[in-house]
């Protein structure tokens, strides 16, 4: 090998140890900043949705209440709103979705 190949190949081994120790102070930033994720609580598989609780509200009543909400496509094709409802100590107390 001439110096001149062994340079390029020292750089990119510094350049890829750079890049990877960006990528690992990204992914502890995030954690940091958004927390870990806790076990999923899904109970009720309705649709695409699963939900904590059985959906016993309509889906204006849980947007109506502290909620957390998401979509998903049902079967590829049907959009899907599902939604949580949690009371002031963030446990789940009742569930909603609805499907277009």
């Amino acid at each position: 090998m001439s110096d001149g190949s062994i340079d390029k190949k020292a750089g990119q081994v510094r350049r890829r140890r750079l890049l990877g120790g960006v990528g690992a102070s990204g992914i502890a930033a995030a954690i940091t900043v958004f927390g870990r994720s806790g076990p999923a609580a899904a109970v009720y598989n309705v649709a695409c949705c699963h939900l904590a609780m059985a959906p016993t509200k309509t889906i204006s009543q849980c947007l109506a209440a502290s909620h957390y909400v998401w979509h998903c496509w049902h079967a590829g094709y049907v959009r899907c709103q599902c939604c949580e409802i949690k009371n002031s100590s963030g446990t789940y107390t009742a569930s909603a979705y609805s499907c277009n």
